[in-house]
């Protein structure tokens, strides 16, 4: 197979890995490089200039390494559009449904003092360890103090309460995120893809592709909306699939790179996917050891 040169960013990977290494006297272990990547089964590979003119609603979820997905509608047209988050939902890998809208109500509760006053403090402590008393003995006086003290004190205390509307308006044109985010973490991410690595390495269907019927994890995202006011109320339904992973041991110490090369050779433009994430697991959480490429959507 004809060799390949690793795309820069893959190199600024490597880089950021060696530069957080310089920070700690652990020494640095890569032992896997990990890649998945993720589809909508609409949209596949399209490009963003492929949505049509008359579209409506543009829906895009961004996933973190961690798996954790937000979403962010934008609305196309030049009304005024209305977001029902009590008849949106988020259906997780395992078909759990999960609404936009939470009812509970929050309480945060925050108290401060202030005050001014004068006083005077002994440290019993201070006076044992000058007449050299130690031991138990000492040990109780380090912690007695006799105080004479006036405070004028002043204490108040806020609360703060936070709800969710059933319902959000985007601007024309305007773009707003559904403000609760959810996890697939049990099938995306670098938690994923590090059980996987210790786990089950000898796992047959890692290095494979897959397709929207033959797939390992799944999700849904439904949003309802309205450009009519609320008077009536139309959805769109975006489903996203794991299309592949890989799971490329560095088989001899410090050997990174060739162990990248085999996941970027592994198939037809692995770094062009809508969503990748590529992953070098190591003994040390560096903070650039996952690099994410994020362009999901969809529309109607």
């Amino acid at each position: 197979m004809e060799k390949r040169k690793i795309p820069a960013l893959c190199a600024l990977a490597l880089g950021g890995i060696c530069l957080s290494s310089c920070a700690t006297s652990t020494k640095l272990n890569v032992s896997d490089v990990c890649y998945q990547s993720i589809r909508n089964v609409h949209t596949e590979r399209s490009p963003k200039t492929d949505i049509p003119r008359d579209a409506s609603i543009l829906v895009e979820p961004v996933i973190s390494s961690a798996g954790e997905v937000d979403v962010y509608v934008t609305n196309l047209t030049d009304s005024i559009m209305i977001i029902d988050r009590t008849k949106s939902f988020f259906v997780d890998p395992q078909g759990n449904s999960k609404i936009y809208y939470d009812p509970t109500v929050t309480t945060t509760t925050n108290s401060v003092t202030t005050g001014t006053g004068t006083g005077a403090s002994v440290n019993l402590g201070a006076i044992g360890a000058g007449l050299g008393v130690s031991g138990r003995i000492g040990n109780i006086l380090n912690g007695i103090n006799v105080n004479h003290s006036e405070l004028n004190a002043n204490t108040q205390t806020t609360q703060t309460y936070r709800m969710d509307m059933p319902t959000g308006s985007i601007a024309p044109r305007g773009k707003a995120s559904m403000s609760r985010t959810f996890y697939v973490n049990d099938t995306s991410g670098k938690s994923f893809l590090e059980a996987l690595s210790t786990e089950n390495a000898g796992r047959s269907d890692i290095g494979r592709e897959y397709n929207k019927d033959n797939t390992y994890g799944t999700f849904r995202i439904c949003i309802s909306y309205s450009l009519d006011g609320g008077k009536t109320f139309d959805k769109i339904v975006s489903d996203f699939y794991c299309n592949s992973l890989i799971l490329s041991p560095v088989r001899k110490k410090g050997r990174v790179n060739e162990s990248l090369r085999s996941v970027l050779t592994s198939r037809n433009e692995v770094l062009n996917e809508p969503w990748f994430l590529l992953y070098f697991r190591c003994n040390i959480e560096t903070g650039s050891n996952a690099y994410i490429n994020n362009q999901l959507y969809d529309y109607k």
